[in-house]
């Protein structure tokens, strides 16, 4: 019988596991990244104010200091952004209710219904990837993908 050579506590077939699963992490952020930089290139904007929008997609409208605090830019580097993303009729400022001295940042509904449609195809990829699991392992991924965010912060 074969023994398994355990190295801090993990099997040698543990290690191989979790460097293959770094290696595929690695690829599918390369792969994610590359294919945003091509929606970002398409719209005419760059992948920083590209990614800013995402933000507003997923977590709705912020100040400029919360977008700042979620993206490690400064205020002045959020702020040329923002502005940027203004002119060019990505975003809609309005006043802050809880902060006269304070906006608020929104997607604008236009942009944001013509990006959605941009990632029709990849979330129709990824329903039929998810197919193949039961509730349980998404779940798992799911769990997995939520820690690892809370991680980097």
């Amino acid at each position: 019988m074969k023994r398994k050579i355990k190295e801090n506590g993990i099997s040698s077939r543990q290690r191989a596991l979790r460097d293959s699963l770094n290696r595929e992490i690695r690829r599918f952020l390369a792969e994610a990244i590359l294919f945003n930089q091509q929606l970002a290139d398409r719209l005419g904007i760059n992948a920083t104010d590209y990614q800013i929008l995402n933000l507003l997609d997923l977590f709705g409208p912020a100040t400029p200091g919360d977008l700042a605090q979620l993206t490690d830019l400064s205020s002045g580097g959020m702020t040329v952004v923002i502005d940027r993303l203004e002119k060019a009729g990505y975003l809609e400022r309005e006043p802050n209710p809880r902060d006269r001295r304070s906006v608020i940042v929104r997607f604008a509904a236009a942009p944001k219904r013509r990006i959605a449609r941009l990632y029709e195809p990849i979330l129709a990829r990824m329903d039929k990837l998810f197919a193949a699991y039961d509730e349980k392992q998404l779940g798992l991924i799911k769990d997995f993908f939520e820690r690892s965010n809370r991680s980097r912060r």
